[in-house]
């Protein structure tokens, strides 16, 4: 019983403390020191990632599994010491209350840092305790294996878009073959080694010191200094650069279509937003995978969805290049948002590049869309998953006129882009016949984070 109100103490203390480092720009990083302190890094479940990564035999696996046994009770015992200290601070901060939030936060920041400290010297002696029993081939095996550990646990350190993208995970998911896994391979282990330096940069920056920190907390000064702010964004730059300049190498070194499955998946998983499956593409695949339509309204369709991948990875290129460009600069005025108003002012309002362009690809949807309805009958379009979002109220209310095809109203012609052509279709069994006067380019496969038409 009197343990627990000790904890319950402990808790509101705690409580307390990230309340108040909450009210500074930098209570991102002290949230994620909070998180550090009261879990291991590694925990018993990993060592099935040891074994595998490292070929371990049975021996050294029974090793290791004693270095993770001892590794938990030293966190365990070095985690109980620091909550019977932080529990002391409780009981004398009930007893003799401070006149400042200071005299609160110092004894409890002065605890977390100094456990802090000692935790991250248990997590690299575990590793180094690992490292000291390979032996042979093992031994090559490790930095691979380290860059891979680091890698999974801190991917998810990123903020901008692209930047916690793994590939590895998207060559996994990309069911290659033994062959072309092959022949990335030397693509991969210098996409490891990069990737590894610019992330630990990144997070070098990110978590700093703790003590250090803390002592600037109760300076009275947690402002991160701009010049920080700056090298933590272009820490942050380098690794999703590293991420998208290797989504390009990869692509292209792969056959056209592992490339360019590979590359859809990377980006899709990067930059989700801009990349996932738009309604408008979801309804035209529909569309183009119903077999029960004439041959020849098949192939209108598959021409308009062709014309409309081509205009919309054009777009979405240009979406790319203002994020890449604006999102660094949204989260610097973010950082810095909390000193400006400190200081009496108003922080910068940015305007998004990336919100005009995404009505502009909104708008080409909603044109792709009028052309499908102008080769579909009424019946043949409603019966699309999702149509009645393109259909107006007004057309929706009134049968008789909705899905009335947008070619009629144009004099019979279908607009693709800059491409015309003549086409008709026929109500639901009917035949549908059309001629293009002049066939649209094959879809651009968007290659690169260059030029979109290279």
């Amino acid at each position: 019983m009197h343990r627990d109100i000790h904890l319950k103490t402990l808790f509101t203390v705690v409580t307390t403390a990230i309340a108040a480092l909450s009210m500074t720009p930098t209570s991102s990083a002290q949230m994620e020191y909070m998180a550090e302190a009261m879990r291991p890094e590694y925990m018993s479940r990993d060592l099935v990632v040891f074994a595998e990564g490292l070929n371990l035999d049975d021996t050294q696996e029974v090793i290791v599994e004693a270095m993770f046994d001892s590794y938990e009770d030293d966190f365990e015992f070095g985690w109980a010491t620091t909550q019977e200290r932080l529990n002391k601070v409780a009981e004398n901060l009930k007893v003799n209350p401070p006149d400042s939030t200071k005299g609160t936060l110092e004894p409890v920041l002065n605890a977390l840092g100094d456990w802090l400290q000692e935790k991250r010297a248990l997590d690299q002696g575990l590793l180094e305790n690992v490292q000291a029993i390979l032996i042979g081939n093992q031994k090559h095996l490790w930095q691979g294996f380290a860059q891979r550990l680091y890698r999974e646990k801190h991917m998810n350190r990123g903020r901008l878009s692209g930047e916690s993208v793994d590939l590895f995970t998207i060559v996994r998911d990309s069911d290659l073959s033994p062959i072309a896994e092959s022949i990335i391979e030397i693509n991969l282990v210098e996409y490891a080694s990069a990737l590894d330096i610019a992330m630990r940069n990144r997070d070098t920056i990110l978590r700093g010191n703790p003590k250090k920190l803390f002592d600037t907390i109760l300076s009275g000064n947690a402002d991160r200094p701009p010049a920080l702010i700056d090298n933590l964004i272009r820490a942050r730059i380098e690794v999703r650069d590293l991420n998208d300049r290797y989504i390009d190498i990869i692509s292209s070194t792969l056959s056209d279509i592992d490339g360019e499955n590979f590359r859809n998946r990377a980006l899709k998983r990067g930059y989700t937003r801009i990349y996932r499956r738009t309604p408008a593409q979801r309804i035209l695949r529909q569309a183009a995978e119903n077999e029960s339509y004439p041959a020849e309204t098949t192939a209108l369709i598959l021409q308009l969805e062709a014309a409309y991948l081509q205009e919309l990875g054009s777009i979405n290129y240009k979406l790319l290049t203002l994020t890449r460009k604006h999102e660094p600069e949204v989260h610097r005025n973010r950082e810095l948002a909390g000193q400006v108003r400190k200081n009496g002012g108003t922080p910068k309002k940015l305007i998004d590049p990336t919100r005009e362009v995404f009505k502009q690809r909104e708008e080409l949807g909603k044109r792709y869309i009028d052309l499908l309805r102008g080769i579909l009958s009424p019946d043949e379009f409603i019966e699309l998953d999702g149509a009645r979002r393109w259909i107006p109220r007004s057309e929706l209310s009134n049968p008789g006129t909705a899905g009335l095809p947008p070619a009629e109203a144009i004099g019979g012609e279908l607009t693709l882009g800059a491409n015309k052509g003549k086409g008709s279709g026929k109500g639901k069994g009917g035949k549908g016949k059309g001629k293009e006067k002049d066939n649209p380019p094959a879809p651009d496969k968007n290659r690169g984070f260059g030029n979109p038409d290279s």
